[in-house]
């Protein structure tokens, strides 16, 4: 007999200490009681010695509770933003090439840009030499302009990658969440669907995954008399800004505010205010919207009047230029932080923009010197400052007062939390939303346990009983398997689920297979007249194939269930092909290693 049991015994003990190693972060996480598993009091109770605290086995959502969604990205918005976006590169495009341009900018549906001109001809062919891979000319556009429309095909890959961005956004949120090992993916052609493991809190997930998180900062046009029309269909606001009489009349009122401007001076402008949005959105629509032109728009902040904890909220407008300097995208961190700067401190948002949107920054800045910068944030004016200096890639977002400082300080960490992982591309809807019951998980899992074990023991007690020394050593093997199966399930991040656990029993029955047909094997040798080791060495050389065989076939079945499978499916088959692996190890490799070292003398005897 050949030593080479030797570095075989040593490789199993390797093994068996790796594994066991590998799910100390496991059996610290199991400890603790559902509901702190998730939180700090896990990662603290692991070990600095053990493997990084993320590497523990997760379980389902259908084993431990938690979450549902079903969301829809509205591709449509997408698709007109982006149309938006290229009005108005075209609109400085054309301006670069001496083309005259009265404006441009989305019509009919908001997919076709009308491009108002004194030479559409020119503007046309100006525009197409420049993107004609993408974009087209329709015909139907009134005199003086022409119009512009993206191919089908552009139009359906902005909307599959508006879906891929969102899906993606979605992980990076939910990773700088901390959820443990969420499923995320996509369900159709403009849904994700969104399963978080162990969370519980389902407005708090829909608040953060569905908030779109779009900054886009515009300069506050102080110097157009646009609004002061409205003064003679609303009533004035009582009071001053700084302390109106609440509550506001119902239909809304105007009111003015003092602005210094570039030139020097100061100016009175008009702005709406109400008591709700819905009040102000209603005054917009019936006095406003007719008074503005296509360079301008109103957008709607807070303010707030009153003193201390008890103060009144109210909302009012800003007279903006309707195109977006700067956008979030060009964000590289942002973090919530308190601004002391005004005495009492205040959460803010503090970010950091990325190279290249610091150099827009500073450009923008250094254009707009002494006017007013309006940070929106998903429609909502946050902030509008003054520029009083050129800024390049630090800035910050202040946050309406009026609430307690934890609700705002949370509100900055969520809001640094989403501009860090990115804005959706679109709203996204919540099509689904499922809520797992805590008390299911656990009782599924004491079940499951209680049967795993009751079956375990009943077959190391068989195959004891019914082949004696080399059924103790299956039950070593068997029991390795298992400890290995765990321990790369842990490694790689598998999530543990029914359907999983169902694979991991169904190898332990291969493997037990396996030692059934060695062990028979060996028997049928030695009845033969064979010494102890011609019959361990046929009986292992005869069944090879016949293991190597029955697992191979069955692990392609895996893969190809793995491929084309989802959820469940997926699940049972990727703890199967873990399994069938560590199976064919502890079948062909630790029973023979330890059977060659107790047989490895010639006069050995074998109790089979």
């Amino acid at each position: 007999m050949e030593r080479s049991w030797l570095w075989r015994i040593g490789l199993i003990a390797a093994v068996a200490l790796f594994s066991v190693y590998q799910l100390v972060p496991s059996w610290f996480y199991f400890k603790l009681p559902p509901g702190e598993r998730n939180g700090p009091a896990y990662e603290e109770s692991v070990p600095k010695w053990a493997p990084n605290a993320r590497r523990h086995l997760n379980l389902g959502l259908d084993l431990q509770g938690g979450i549902h969604l079903a969301m829809g990205v509205d591709v449509d918005r997408a698709v007109k933003a982006k149309v938006a976006r290229r009005a108005d590169e075209i609109a400085e495009y054309l301006k670069e090439k001496g083309v005259p341009v009265e404006s441009a900018q989305p019509a009919g549906d908001g997919r076709v840009i009308e491009v108002k001109t004194s030479e559409p001809a020119r503007a046309e062919k100006t525009v197409l030499d420049q993107y004609n891979s993408e974009m087209y000319a329709p015909s139907g556009a009134p005199q003086g302009a022409t119009w512009l429309a993206f191919k089908t095909k552009v139009l359906q890959d902005f909307q599959a990658k508006a879906v891929e961005q969102a899906e993606k956004t979605i992980r990076n949120r939910v990773d700088k969440w901390g959820v443990s090992e969420p499923d995320i993916k996509r369900k159709s052609n403009n849904q994700i669907q969104i399963q978080l493991p162990g969370f519980k809190d389902p407005e708090k997930a829909k608040e953060l995954l569905g908030r779109t998180a779009q900054l886009e900062f515009k300069i506050a046009d102080d110097e157009s008399s646009l609004l002061d029309a409205v003064r003679s269909e609303l009533p004035a606001c009582q009071g001053s800004e700084a302390g109106f009489k609440m509550p506001l009349p119902a239909e809304g009122c105007w009111s003015v505010e003092t602005v210094e401007l570039p030139s020097g001076g100061t100016r009175q402008v008009t702005f709406l205010a109400a008591n709700n949005r819905s009040e102000l959105d209603a005054a917009i629509e019936k006095h406003a919207k007719s008074k503005l032109d296509h360079d301008h728009e109103l957008g709607i902040g807070e303010g707030t009047v009153g003193q201390g904890p008890i103060r009144d909220r109210y909302y009012r407008t800003y007279l903006l230029r309707a195109k977006t300097e700067l956008t979030g995208d060009y964000i590289a961190d942002a973090r919530a932080a308190v601004d002391n700067s005004q005495g009492a401190g205040k959460p803010v948002v503090v970010f950091t923009m990325s190279p290249e949107g610091g150099r827009l920054m500073e450009k923008l800045t250094t254009n707009n010197l002494h006017r007013r910068m309006a940070t929106v944030l998903d429609g909502k004016v946050e902030t509008a400052p003054y520029i009083q200096g050129k800024i390049s890639t630090n800035g910050q977002i202040t946050l309406g007062s009026g609430r307690p400082y934890q609700q705002m300080f949370e509100e900055a960490n969520e809001i640094a939390l989403v501009l860090k992982a990115g804005a959706l591309p679109a709203p996204v809807t919540i099509f689904e939303e499922r809520t797992v019951g805590a008390t299911l998980g656990p009782e599924l899992i004491r079940k499951g346990t209680t049967a795993a074990l009751v079956g375990l023991l009943l077959v190391i007690f068989f195959m004891i009983l019914y082949y004696r020394a080399t059924g103790l050593i299956a039950d070593v093997a068997l029991a390795l398997n298992g400890l290995l199966v765990l321990a790369i399930m842990a490694i790689i991040g598998t999530t543990l689920t029914l359907p999983g656990i169902a694979g991991f029993v169904l190898t332990l029955g291969m493997a037990v297979d396996a030692n059934v047909l060695i062990n028979e094997r060996i028997r049928e040798e030695l009845r033969a007249g064979r010494t102890v080791r011609q019959a361990v060495d046929q009986g292992y050389d005869k069944v090879f194939w016949t293991i190597v065989d029955g697992h191979v076939t069955t692990l392609v079945a895996a893969v190809v269930l793995m491929q084309y499978g989802s959820g469940p499916v997926r699940g049972f088959a990727v703890t199967l092909i873990i399994g069938l692996v560590a199976s064919m190890f502890t079948s062909i490799v630790v029973t023979r290693a330890i059977m060659d070292f107790f047989t490895r003398r010639d006069t050995a005897r074998l109790s089979v």
